[in-house]
């Protein structure tokens, strides 16, 4: 590519319901706008595979809490991907939020075990939006995501 600074990041987000879809589209759109030297690549975890991984800087993920639990979804796109992506993706810069009914400690300690057996860095501590929905959570996903952005696009992470 022309421009050497040119960064990818994988967006996987699990987004069933309004609120997960207007947090995920607020990003994807909000990325794109401010950091011309970043491509965001916004899948949900069904169509994310090991090949999804190509040339990506910087991974965020974004899942709900399920009966304490991450999703379903996002536990699929791990089961399927683990083994392959541990021997080609270890160093890669992760951030990720959880939208939790309860109080998001479930996700939180399954996701850190994964992302510590991936040997990926957590660049920034995950976000946990707890209880009941507040607007301030779309402004708390964006100053976050685009801090990961920045960085990965500066060569910080």
């Amino acid at each position: 590519s022309k421009n050497m600074k040119y960064k990818n990041i994988l967006f996987i987000s699990h987004s069933p319901s309004l609120n997960t879809i207007k947090l995920s589209n607020h990003i994807c759109m909000k990325a794109k706008r401010l950091n011309p030297n970043i491509s965001l690549i916004c899948l949900n975890p069904f169509e994310t595979n090991v090949n999804s991984f190509n040339s990506i800087d910087g991974v965020i993920i974004s899942t709900t809490e399920n009966f304490g639990y991450m999703a379903g979804a996002t536990k699929d796109f791990f089961d399927r991907c683990y083994e392959d992506l541990r021997e080609i993706t270890a160093g890669l810069p992760v951030f990720y939020y959880v939208r939790a009914g309860l109080d998001g400690q479930g996700s939180q300690i399954a996701i850190n075990k994964i992302l510590k057996g991936l040997k990926w860095k957590q660049v920034l501590p995950p976000l946990i939006l707890k209880g009941k929905w507040q607007n301030n959570f779309i402004q708390k996903v964006e100053d976050q995501s685009l801090a990961f952005v920045n960085g990965i696009e500066m060569g910080i992470y």
